[in-house]
């Protein structure tokens, strides 16, 4: 396994991202008080997803897909975008209720839970590990951060 010097670079754009999702929330609820509907805020944001993506997938495509492949993947290879869409209309629900650091709380909370369960179980493909006590102590804490959190308003 790659000593932590290595993971670093990793490390730090995992920051970045989560700063991007920080913002997610808080940015969508502002396009929805806008434009008067969740639903059209969550048409805009995922249609500029849309846009980004083909963008990047336009400028570093290498080869040309396996259809036979394509069609041989297993069901939940097809959810991904699902999942991100219930992500984007959850959060323009919820953040202007929550605000921003309890429902990113919640949220790490929640993809602890969704993590654990996936790599203890080997879901989607992933290498099955132990759920560890230390795993579920991590989790613990993070659910402690929010109560403490929600009791300090």
């Amino acid at each position: 396994m790659d000593g932590l010097h290595t993971r670093i670079p990793l490390i730090l754009i995992c920051v970045v991202l989560g700063v991007f999702l920080t913002w997610q929330g808080p940015v969508n609820a502002e396009a929805a008080r806008r434009l008067g509907s969740p639903a059209l805020a969550a048409v805009l944001s995922l249609s500029m997803s849309v846009v980004l993506v083909v963008l990047f997938a336009l400028l570093t495509a290498r080869t040309k897909p396996d259809w036979a492949e394509v069609a041989a993947a297993p069901w939940w290879t097809w959810i991904g975008g699902i999942t991100g869409a219930v992500f984007v209309v959850g959060s323009l629900l919820v953040v202007p209720k929550t605000g921003s650091v309890l429902f990113l709380l919640s949220v790490i909370l929640g993809q602890m839970i969704g993590a654990v369960t996936a790599d203890g179980f080997g879901l989607w493909g992933l290498r099955e590990t132990t759920i560890s006590p230390m795993k579920l102590v991590a989790m613990a804490l993070v659910l402690a951060g929010a109560v403490t959190f929600h009791l300090g308003d």
